[in-house]
């Protein structure tokens, strides 16, 4: 015996179901009373339980059929969802991935809004940093800060131009006025950005070491430090903007611009999906505000 009766048993005996009446679900159904009736007796000679009880052309549900209900309703509205989603695009679901101080400094501080607009689609967040992810479709969306995008079967969009710059709390402000006065404050350093200070002040057109100072695992602890009056330390302005409005961050040489940008990146082929293109829509409206 499988451990499944047929389908089409299980679709009759849930119209039937549904509207307490043979007659009803075969108008449903499109077929005639007796199709109904001969389904359902072979569901219960399947079960060897009683699903219904019949008394004067009427039929009422038994225990055993009110638990067989609830269980189609849950199995054949996943399905129905399932196979709407299939023939539409959507999915429902999207496996996001980004670098953690991006997730931390920038996307979560936003997401809600997108949750708000779309609540039935799932997101879950990764730090998987890889194409490769990205093609064999363990990643649905991948967010990088990258000089330039892949050619091909990566379709690429432009989320922002990468600006970056030191940043320190504004209890450093009377001792950092210039680019001169960096050797005599402590520095700080992501060591997932351990070339920053360098890329810095190649942009900026400034000379010097900047390689001595404490070492964090990662830049969202590297951002915290610097607020909490740790250090200076340089990071891209999209990933500050909430510490700069509100003043735990001062930036006193400005930001310049580097060669790099950050692109939302996913396959070609999926370019069009239901939830890539609202993610992507929705992305590209909150990088502007």
């Amino acid at each position: 015996m499988t451990r499944l009766p047929p389908l089409r048993a299980l679709h009759h005996f849930h119209q039937a179901a549904l509207y307490s009446s043979f007659s009803v679900a075969a108008e449903h159904l499109h077929v005639t009373h007796s199709a109904v009736s001969h389904q359902i007796r072979q569901l219960e000679s399947w079960m060897g339980k009683p699903l219904f009880v019949r008394s004067n052309g009427r039929v009422k549900l038994t225990s055993h059929g009110e638990r067989l209900l609830l269980s189609c309703q849950k199995a054949f509205s996943e399905l129905s969802t399932t196979c709407a989603g299939i023939r539409t695009g959507m999915r429902h679901h999207l496996n996001v991935a980004c670098a953690p101080s991006f997730l931390s400094q920038w996307l979560i501080p936003r997401i809600s809004s997108f949750y708000q607009r779309y609540p039935d689609i799932e997101i879950q967040f990764l730090a998987q940093l890889e194409l490769d992810q990205l093609r064999s479709e363990h990643v649905d969306v991948l967010i990088l800060s990258y000089e330039q995008p892949p050619d091909g079967d990566i379709d690429a969009t432009l989320i922002g131009d990468d600006y970056i710059g030191p940043l320190c709390a504004p209890q450093f402000a009377s001792r950092f006025r210039s680019a001169q006065d960096l050797p005599a404050l402590p520095l700080l350093h992501a060591d997932t950005r351990l070339h920053a200070w360098a890329e810095w002040a190649k942009a900026a057109d400034v000379c010097g070491h900047f390689w001595v100072g404490k070492h964090f695992d990662n830049l969202t602890l590297g951002i915290q430090a610097a607020k909490n009056g740790l250090g200076v330390i340089t990071a891209p302005r999209l990933l500050v903007r909430k510490e700069l409005e509100e003043g735990s961050l001062i930036a006193p040489l400005g930001f310049v611009h580097v060669n790099r940008a950050t692109w939302m990146m996913t396959k070609e082929s999926r370019r069009n999906d239901g939830e890539i293109t609202l993610f992507r829509d929705w992305l590209c409206e909150a990088a502007q505000q």
